[in-house]
């Protein structure tokens, strides 16, 4: 992809940052966002990203239009956690901020919606999950629901403004700028418990930073009408305990787990059409772990 105008509606985290910064040299990058963080601004501004202050929750008429792509992996964290299980704090206004950010942006070449896997009910164990498999709860129940709700507005508006779109359910995405392998990774080097569900081993298909960039860019190209719906996930099957213990290997660490109902239960995407139509992962799980100690923590790498 070169010379495109890009807006990436976040840009800060693990799943979106790195496809920004992979599109930043050859194209025009915009990330929109509250900036909170003025670091994180600063870290984008550095890559030669353009940013744009600007809540979700404020009306988009003085957003400018005209770029050819739409990366959207924002969560307004107020919605969602400020008042769980209240309407219309939580689902309705994190929904209906979707929406309105869509046909905002009508006619785009490709529109990106960062869903969850948390969205399906776990079967449990390592039984991979296709993008069929009934809805449910896997984490926190109004994030969930956020982003079902948000996955049916994204849909719809799909099909009636006739954008091409890619709905990504994304599994365990992690690297410098986060996720739950960088948390754990963290909960580690701190000597922290890392919680974790009672029925053991907690397997995942994590996907790492490189991975991100390159299937976050496939995704933003590969949109469809109706959306292409795909599991976006790593290709590695392994359990939580295994990774951990080896990230503790790494940095002289021994983890701690901690089994309870908080902790997350095994969750394992298909990626059969992720491979499809989207493309393979080049990182695997144990590469993955020493490139994010390696950007982490360097003087604890063993």
């Amino acid at each position: 992809m070169d010379g495109q105008r890009v807006l990436f509606v976040g840009g800060q985290g693990p799943v979106s940052a790195p496809a920004a910064r992979l599109l930043a040299p050859n194209n025009e990058v915009f990330a929109m966002a509250r900036f909170s963080n003025p670091e994180s601004r600063a870290r984008l501004e550095a890559r030669g990203i353009t940013c744009l202050k600007h809540d979700l929750f404020d009306s988009f008429d003085d957003v400018p239009t005209g770029f050819d792509y739409v990366y959207y992996s924002a969560l307004p964290m107020s919605a969602v956690f400020d008042s769980p299980g209240s309407w219309p704090g939580s689902y309705d206004a994190y929904a209906d901020a979707s929406g309105r950010l869509m046909a905002h942006f009508q006619g785009v070449k490709g529109f990106v919606f960062a869903s969850s896997m948390s969205v399906y009910e776990p079967p449990g164990g390592k039984t991979p999950v296709p993008e069929t498999h009934p809805f449910g709860v896997h984490t926190y129940a109004p994030y969930a629901f956020t982003k079902v709700a948000s996955e049916a507005v994204v849909s719809f508006l799909s099909r009636s403004v006739n954008t091409p779109t890619t709905i990504m359910r994304v599994a365990s995405a992690s690297g410098v700028d986060g996720g739950p392998m960088r948390d754990r990774l963290d909960l580690i080097v701190q000597g922290k418990p890392i919680p974790l569900h009672p029925d053991k081993p907690t397997y995942f298909r994590p996907i790492f930073e490189p991975d991100c960039a390159r299937l976050g860019v496939s995704a933003l190209e590969a949109g469809r009408v109706p959306p292409l719906v795909v599991n976006w996930c790593g290709d590695d099957i392994v359990t939580v305990e295994e990774y951990c213990t080896f990230m503790g290997q790494l940095v002289g660490r021994e983890p701690i787990f901690q089994y309870t109902r908080d902790g997350w239960c095994s969750l394992v995407p298909d990626n059969t059409l992720r491979q499809q139509v989207l493309g393979k992962c080049e990182v695997g799980w144990q590469d993955g772990c020493r490139m994010l100690v390696e950007q982490c923590y360097p003087e604890l790498l063993r």
